[in-house]
């Protein structure tokens, strides 16, 4: 049975759960009107908006009122678009801007480009996309990630829930965009006496779990996602503890145990990236090459790794 999608991120932070999308108060965002409800988060809501003059969509992520009350929230929501406009890639969704508010009633929200597409966990099923697709699919995100980590970004929430999947409508192939920099990280950013811990649990790496993420954690949730890719279930699973303790001292099974069939190039990869020792993986980089190289090999024509 397949579980990683059904657990929410672990923030340990004031942050409150919203259990359904609501229409907010307002409908007017500046010169953006809200036209539907699109997602529920733990912040708040998406919803598509058009732009009353030109009709342009795009997608309103708003923040919750009652978070709105907070300060350092509304911070985190500015932390978000200052983190996605460092570097531009195809594989990263864009975000436009971040307002506070401009017409009574409004909300903190921020103006983020409308993508037309199906989230990842929906896209794999219970371990049902055949390999090479996989590959093509673990290359993009792993090249999005990959430039998100040469402007000095840790995603820190890699997960299939923060991937949406688009079909181009020109030449059908499957496209990707890594979403939701909610909880990201600055790499150089100062360390805290009392780090807070921040992530999905049945994705993260070790470090992680110590409020210490690096470049190598999104590496260690990449092979949490890949595993899950191929497998229909995490490497690990049980309560919060026992994942705390799993991913920080159990060694998991190869993919090929759980699938048979599973190449043995694809057992190392994703066994090396979900190394104990952040050092002992490879790089974003190295990770998207590997996977590019082997989405060509099987099947040139199905997937091409952005770059």
């Amino acid at each position: 049975m397949r579980t990683p999608a059904t657990q929410p991120s672990l923030q340990l932070a004031p942050v409150i759960a919203l259990p359904a999308v609501r229409r907010p108060t307002a409908s007017r965002f500046g010169e953006l009107e809200v036209v539907q409800p699109l997602a529920a988060g733990g912040m708040g809501g998406v919803y598509l908006a058009a732009h009353v003059t030109t009709g342009e969509r795009f997608a309103l992520k708003v923040l919750d009122a009652t978070l709105a009350k907070h300060p350092e929230v509304v911070a985190r929501l500015h932390a978000e678009c200052a983190i996605a406009q460092r570097t531009s890639h195809p594989g990263l969704v864009r975000i436009h801007a971040a307002r506070v508010g401009e017409l009574p009633g409004e909300l903190p929200y921020l103006v983020m480009e409308y993508l037309e597409g199906d989230n990842l966990t929906d896209v794999s099923g219970d371990g049902e996309l055949d390999l090479p697709t996989i590959y093509g699919i673990g290359a993009q995100i792993a090249s999005a990630l990959a430039a998100l980590h040469a402007a000095g970004v840790v995603h820190c929430d890699v997960k299939p829930d923060n991937v949406l999947v688009l079909r181009d409508r020109v030449d059908g192939e499957l496209r990707v965009k890594v979403l939701d920099f909610g909880v990201s990280r600055l790499i150089d950013e100062p360390k805290s006496e009392a780090p807070s811990i921040a992530g999905t649990p049945w994705c993260m790496a070790p470090e992680q779990w110590r409020g210490a993420p690096e470049t190598a954690s999104d590496v260690y949730a990449l092979g949490c996602l890949l595993f899950d890719l191929v497998t229909g279930d995490g490497p690990f699973s049980g309560s919060l503890p026992e994942l705390m303790f799993a991913h920080q001292e159990m060694r998991p099974a190869r993919p090929s145990w759980l699938r048979p069939g599973v190449p043995a190039a694809l057992d190392r990869l994703i066994l090396r990236a979900l190394a104990k020792d952040p050092a002992d993986r490879p790089t974003m980089m190295q990770l998207a090459i590997e996977l590019a190289d082997l989405a060509d090999a099987h099947a040139p024509a199905v997937l091409r790794a952005a770059s």
